[in-house]
């Protein structure tokens, strides 16, 4: 069939899942993609771009399984005829912000009870710009360059936020967009990447021989009072607990641009108590971002503050290839590289994950999932948000600071089934020319009555069959297929970072959301896993799921045994994975439960 040509317009949803509870859908995803024309669709509480980030609350249960309820997938219908955006420099999904007169019929959605799940922005929108000057380049050069085009920037009416090395990250009105794009230093635009967020004293401390350890005289005088940080999106209410679930003393500093520490956000809080439950005698270090030019600031500073230990329970999806590199594992390398333990969670999506080689066994463009099958369909509650990230494996060389890219071209179609037809709602078909990331995304939409929604995916210009993967946000069964294996998020894959996956507090039994490795590159992951299900202040008595959870024990487990010991870093991760209570498969479960206790 002859591919949908796209416009060069039109789609919004910079979406925000605020639901942070014990509901399926992620309290808020940050886990979790970044750079040039890459459309890696990421949701942040407030807008979705190029990233996705998990938080972890889950409630306990499988998802639901209904193998026998899934509609009929006759071939793809109600196909528009797109065009690709006009425009290389500019991202999809903001031109069609830009756009929006060209989207999709939203009158004929609505009359059907279907929406997007936010509103197109007002005349201003903040976007990052990335500049031809090399990160590498002389500090005068970078300077001078990076001045250039903040100045152009302000000429247009937009306003500066902050920048980091060859990205400025600023508020930019819709209509000057494309004016900015022809600038001779301006490379990309794009919407900023968004992480998603993946404590009373947490069950975890007993369950991890933590409590013991916690009687135990240092081997200093006074302990060692390690530097540990929780780098998150917010810290909400932490005020209210200093002296008593935090100690009475923290260090606090917000990297975003508005400079909020407690953006409504109460994530951050509950893994702080975490971390001083099985660590009480620490220096604490309480850090926020909400885009991914914040996060390298933040990075780069803790680096200088002399922190030993970041717990990050955050993930990202579309931010890498999978194999540890990227823009979010650059970070974790940074770190990894001055000493640092980067206790990260492994991701919550082992049942939102589907990969495999595309294939076309009727001779169309459109992938054929399994027969002649072109939707990968599960069902959603209604008014729960719904949003997808595709990628696939031609990133090209990771240089440190970008990839080669890719020239093999897919498209990502979004269905919802009303009435005994699958209705297109949405699409993503950004250029893949040969230096694009290999990534498409949508997000986000709702409808308000309970059905079936699907992902499809077509080719465009391809030289192979490339293994495709996707991830969905929204699900509230099983997708009709999907991956368990290979789920994990970024930066999670990361050799630098100790992955943490997630195992009931009580039982020892694999939390269903917990991702699961190996890495694109076959390499075993998670390294470690932990007690979730815990109870916090910030969330109550057994009530923060997922991995979330689990990454701040082991961040806290080093910090008491630097506590305690006169060992470094690298020997108590050899301690500690001797320690490891062995539950199996070490893709699933890592080493191990952590376990503090001598076997």
């Amino acid at each position: 069939m002859n591919k949908p040509k796209v416009c060069l317009w039109a789609i919004i949803f910079i979406a925000v899942l605020t639901i942070i509870l014990v509901s399926y859908n992620p309290a808020i995803i940050l886990d979790e993609s970044l750079k040039n024309s890459h459309n890696t669709g990421i949701p942040e509480i407030q807008k979705m771009n190029s990233l996705k980030i998990k938080f972890a609350l889950y409630e306990p249960g499988n998802l639901a399984i209904l193998p026998n309820k899934f509609p009929s997938h006759s071939n793809i219908i109600d196909v528009p005829n797109v065009q690709k955006n006009l425009s290389l420099k500019i991202e999809f999904g903001l031109s069609k912000l830009i756009h929006p007169e060209a989207f999709v019929d939203l009158n004929k959605l609505r009359a059907i009870g279907v929406y997007p799940a936010i509103d197109i922005p007002g005349t201003a929108i903040e976007v990052v710009v990335e500049s031809v000057i090399h990160p590498g380049a002389a500090a005068t050069g970078v300077f001078l360059a990076a001045n250039s085009v903040r100045n152009q920037i302000e000429a247009l009416g937009g306003r500066y936020e902050i920048s980091h090395k060859n990205l400025i990250q600023c508020q930019m009105p819709l209509a000057s967009i494309e004016a900015l794009a022809q600038g001779p230093l301006v490379t990309f635009i794009r919407r900023p990447y968004r992480p998603k967020a993946l404590a009373v004293t947490s069950e975890g401390v007993a369950k991890t021989g933590a409590n013991k350890w916690q009687s135990v005289a240092s081997y200093r005088t006074g302990g060692v009072k390690p530097k540990i940080a929780v780098l998150d999106l917010g810290f909400s209410g932490y005020g209210s607990k200093l002296g008593s679930e935090l100690p009475p003393s923290v260090t606090v500093r917000s990297f975003r641009a508005d400079n909020n520490l407690t953006p409504n956000q109460v994530h951050g809080t509950a893994c702080a108590e975490i971390v001083y439950d099985m660590c009480p005698n620490v220096n604490l270090y309480l850090v926020n971002f909400s885009t991914d030019v914040e996060q390298h600031n933040a990075v780069d500073w803790l680096i200088s503050e002399g922190v030993q230990i970041i717990s990050y329970s955050i993930g990202w999806t579309n931010a890498g290839d999978g194999r540890g590199t990227g823009p979010i594992c650059e970070d974790v390398k940074k770190a990894a590289d001055r000493g640092i333990i980067w206790a990260s969670s492994a991701g919550n999506s082992a049942e939102e994950h589907w990969e495999g080689t595309f294939s076309s066994a009727d001779g169309d463009s459109w992938h054929n999932y399994s027969g002649s099958d072109e939707i990968n369909s599960f069902y959603v509650y209604k008014n729960n948000s719904v949003g997808g990230f595709l990628n696939w494996d031609d990133w090209g060389t990771w240089n440190g600071t970008d990839y080669g890219g890719s020239n093999n071209d897919y498209d990502f179609w979004l269905y919802i089934y009303d009435s005994g037809s699958w209705h297109l709602v949405d699409w993503s078909a950004g250029w893949q020319t040969g230096w694009q990331w290999p990534t498409e995304s949508i997000g986000y939409w709702y409808a308000n009555f309970d059905t079936y929604w699907g992902f499809a995916i077509s080719k465009f210009d391809t030289t192979r069959n490339c293994k495709l993967e996707i991830f969905v946000d929204g699900n509230d069964s099983l997708l009709r297929y999907y991956s368990l294996a290979g789920s994990l998020g970024i930066p999670a894959d990361a050799p630098g970072a100790l992955a943490v996956g997630a195992t009931d507090w009580n039982t020892d039994v694999l939390h269903y959301y917990s991702s699961r490795g190996p890495t694109h590159d076959g390499r075993n992951k998670p390294d470690f896993s932990a007690p979730s299900g815990v109870s916090t202040a910030s969330y109550g008595a057994t009530a923060f799921y997922g991995t979330s959870a689990s990454a701040p024990h082991l961040a806290g487990a080093f910090g008491l045994m630097k506590d305690k010991t006169p060992y470094s870093l690298s020997d108590i991760t050899k301690i500690l994975q001797s320690r490891a209570v062995y539950l199996g498969d070490a893709n699933l479960y890592g080493i191990g439960r952590l376990s503090l206790e001598k076997k």
